[in-house]
């Protein structure tokens, strides 16, 4: 049996395999080392909860929460789900949610696990452009 002259570089030949295994384990290789750029282009995104501000779906409003802290946040879609602070990577994660409305009357939502500590929660209330009166209560993300 005659070997392949060494060249310095890896083929078939040189490792001892057939021509198509040879495409078939460089198919694999590649397809992984795509993989891993993707994946590595993916974590490398940077976090934030705010989805920006030429996002023509956020509605932003300021709330006034007992902690005594008034914050700036934003939620997309339906007012009742959690609030992204605005220029921060938490958001105000929703509990119970009341809208009390200028004609009278009032609606809430509660959101949260049976057993849930509500002692631990933060109230927090604004009046929306409609004049509907929003008290919420819940907590920042992450949780310390």
């Amino acid at each position: 049996m005659t070997r392949a002259p060494r060249t310095g570089k890896l083929s078939a030949m040189n490792v001892g395999i057939g021509k198509e295994a040879w495409l078939q384990m460089m198919k694999r290789l590649l397809g992984i080392g795509l993989l891993a750029l993707v994946l590595a282009t993916v974590i490398a995104v940077p976090v934030a909860a705010d989805p920006g501000s030429n996002n023509p779906q956020v509605q932003y409003r300021t709330f006034s929460c007992d902690n005594g802290q008034t914050y700036t946040a934003g939620f997309v879609g339906f007012a009742s789900g959690d609030f992204f602070l605005v220029d921060s990577t938490s958001t105000f994660a929703i509990k119970v949610f009341t809208e009390y409305f200028p004609g009278g009357g009032s609606q809430t939502f509660n959101y949260g696990y049976p057993g849930f500590d509500s002692s631990s929660l933060i109230t927090c209330s604004y009046t929306d452009p409609q004049g509907v009166l929003n008290v919420f209560s819940g907590f920042f993300t992450p949780r310390s």
